[in-house]
């Protein structure tokens, strides 16, 4: 059998604990996921439309959320002990069909109208190809088709927003590989690793630690994503106050103004949203349907494209911001609807009918 992340049977926690009122299937932490994917977009909006970088420190925040709530529904996730590969493979479903189809989309929809209707560069079903093989592997490796995007604000890049992606599975793979060893060497292991990339972070940000940016980057978003696991281990024990959601939503404004690193907000960052997540009351909204991920994966080239309508006309930022979520929305609901969810529910079917195989 699969050792758990669980500590204490559920019947112990007191009701006043993270763990005790936060109920996996009613809470408010798919709402809160589409806040974020909407910030993120709004984030975006100034940077992309040539309005300046105003808003720019909004976007790392938001990303940070997902990966707060991430860490702690993850390790919820890998605590069900359904087995290292059961696991591995429902997070891959999750990511990467609508990873694939949205640089599909990009390539071949996105890319050939910008290039015929809106002046956007050279186009050619070989350049396509090569954007979605090279960035197939879930690594943005090449964000560019080559001569597209040229003459807009944030030139070049397609899909800004897709970066995350290779960060956060790597972080899944964390917790794949902390499910399997003993609990209490779990907890122990986890708490060594959140201080390690807490540590890490910190010190490459002061200039004191000289690593290469990439690793420095996961040691920021593994931070974050371990203060939210090192939160669902002690959920028994961390109270559930709103005279704690204060103080935490102070010391985020505090790391974010003050321009310390951001890691140091890591543990205040995840009590915020999962504590949000459970005494707001938008239960109903993303609970059947979750189009948070299909905001975050295509806002950024909509608002590329709607760049290369816009920019430099002197409209107001409002104009492509509202535009942007008007044609995104959609885009995110046709990428639940036809690719999220039925990858899901297909993958359900088949783990369904192995396990009756496997018990007849």
């Amino acid at each position: 059998m699969v050792p758990d992340l669980i500590l204490r049977d559920r019947s112990r926690r007191a009701p006043a604990t993270i763990g005790g009122r936060l109920d996996p299937g009613s809470n408010s932490l798919n709402a809160l996921r589409l806040g974020l994917a909407l910030l993120v977009l709004i984030a975006h909006a100034w940077e992309l439309g040539g309005y300046g970088l105003q808003t720019k420190p909004l976007g790392p925040w938001a990303v940070a959320g997902f990966f707060c709530i991430s860490g702690y529904l993850i390790a919820l996730s890998r605590a069900r002990g359904r087995g290292v590969r059961e696991f591995f493979a429902r997070r891959a479903v999750r990511i990467y069909p609508a990873f694939l189809v949205v640089l599909v989309v990009v390539a071949f929809a996105f890319a050939p109208v910008a290039s015929t209707f809106l002046g956007g560069g050279p186009w050619s079903p070989g350049a396509g190809a090569l954007y979605v093989l090279r960035n197939a592997g879930l690594w943005i490796a090449q964000p560019t088709i080559p001569g597209m995007l040229t003459d807009i604000p944030y030139p070049g890049v397609w899909n800004g927003s897709l970066w995350t992606l290779a960060f956060e599975f790597a972080c899944y793979v964390v917790t794949g590989l902390l499910g399997c060893l003993a609990v209490r060497w779990g907890a122990r292991i986890t708490v060594a690793l959140w201080a390690g990339a807490m540590t890490a972070s910190v010190l490459s940000v002061l200039g004191l630690l000289p690593v290469p940016g990439t690793l420095a980057t996961f040691a920021t978003l593994l931070a974050f994503y371990l203060s939210g696991t090192l939160l669902f281990l002690g959920r028994d024990w961390v109270p559930l106050r709103p005279g704690l959601i204060v103080p935490a939503a102070a010391v985020v404004a505090a790391v974010a103004i003050s321009g310390a690193p951001t890691a140091l907000a890591g543990p205040a960052m995840a009590y915020l949203v999962i504590a949000l997540g459970i005494v707001l009351p938008f239960r109903r909204i993303g609970a059947r349907n979750d189009i948070s991920y299909g905001i975050y994966i295509y806002a950024f080239p909509v608002q590329q494209m709607l760049a290369l309508v816009l920019a430099e006309r002197g409209v107001p930022v409002v104009v492509p911001l509202v535009l942007a979520i008007v044609v995104t929305v959609p885009l995110a609901w046709a990428s639940w609807l036809f690719v999220e969810r039925p990858a899901m529910r297909a993958h359900r079917r088949w783990s369904s009918r192995r396990r009756r195989a496997g018990l007849a």
